[in-house]
This record gives C-alpha cells, structure tokens and sequence, in this order.
C-alpha cells in the first residue's frame, strides 16, 4: 500500500512540476504571422476589420462583442468566443485605410495584433501580426499544447474574404 502511494505522490509531483521546468525554457513571446492578397479595395478591408461591433455578424468564432468605448478610432471591447475565455482589445494605433494596431488589454496574458492593408494595381495585400507575451511557466507550457493562433488567423482570413464576397 506505500508503494502505491509513494507512486501517486510522484506522479502528481510529475504532473505539477514538469510543466513548470519546461515553462522556464520556453520563450516568453509567441508571433503568428499570417498574409493574404485580397480583389476588394483597401477602404473597403478597412471598413469591415475596423467595424468591431460588426465582425459579430461575420466572424463565426465570436458569440459576440461588448463595446466598452465605441469612440472611432479609440475603441475598447470584449470579444466573447464561441470558445474560450473573453479577451478585451483596445485600439493602439489607428491610420486609415492603411494600418489598425490593437493591443489585449484584460486576459490572462498579454499581446498585440497589427493589421497592414497595401493596395496597389487592382490588388490589396494584407498582413496580421500577432504576438502573445506570457509570463507564467505553466501557462506558457499550456499555451504550446492548445493556442494555435496560426489557425485562429486561418479563420480570421477565411471569415474575412467569406464577408468580401471573395
């Protein structure tokens, strides 16, 4: 019966330690890149991406949005997910029709995501950057085993050009 329990014992101080010493060699910053071409103009990719409130309407991972400042170009808001924890944004930086920055303002992490549009010759190119800072060894280790935000931004796009008519 000790042999047992010395083997209960160590596992569970196994299972509660391990993710903290692989935590303290992960690195502290994750970024996820995605780029896509899009036909619609940059005002118009402008217009939707920055109509938070609207993106309830597009975006089939958003259950929905709660403006907390609805201010254009000062925005701040709760997204609450179809799954997962709610996660409230602010905008950073704002420069129509060609760059909209927003920063995670209240989670249990933090980050940002930067949006560049560039249209020339008939085509727009756009590109997201986002970049998630965790400071906590578990939640790091946690974060390589179940955040794929390169698949969030797969959909992200996929919504997007679903939205354009593209």
């Amino acid at each position: 019966m000790k042999s047992k329990m010395k083997i209960v014992i160590i596992i569970l101080l196994v299972i509660t330690i391990l993710p903290l010493v692989i935590g303290l060699f992960l690195p502290t910053e994750r970024t996820f890149v995605r780029t896509a071409q899009f036909k619609s103009s940059s005002q118009e990719i402008w217009d939707v991406i920055t109509d938070i409130k609207g993106q309830e309407e597009w975006r089939n991972d958003v259950k929905s949005i709660e403006m907390i400042n609805t201010k254009k170009g000062e925005e701040k808001w709760t997204e609450i997910p179809k799954k997962g924890r709610p996660i409230t944004f602010q905008i950073k930086n704002y420069e129509p029709p060609n760059r909209f920055d927003i920063e995670i303002v209240e989670s249990g992490f933090s980050g940002y995501w930067e949006g560049r549009i560039n249209g020339k010759n008939g085509v727009t190119q756009i590109e997201f950057k986002e970049v998630v800072v965790i400071s906590n060894p578990y939640f790091k280790t946690l974060s390589y085993l179940f955040l794929d935000l390169n698949k969030t931004m797969d959909l992200y796009l996929a919504n997007l050009k679903k939205k354009l008519g593209e």
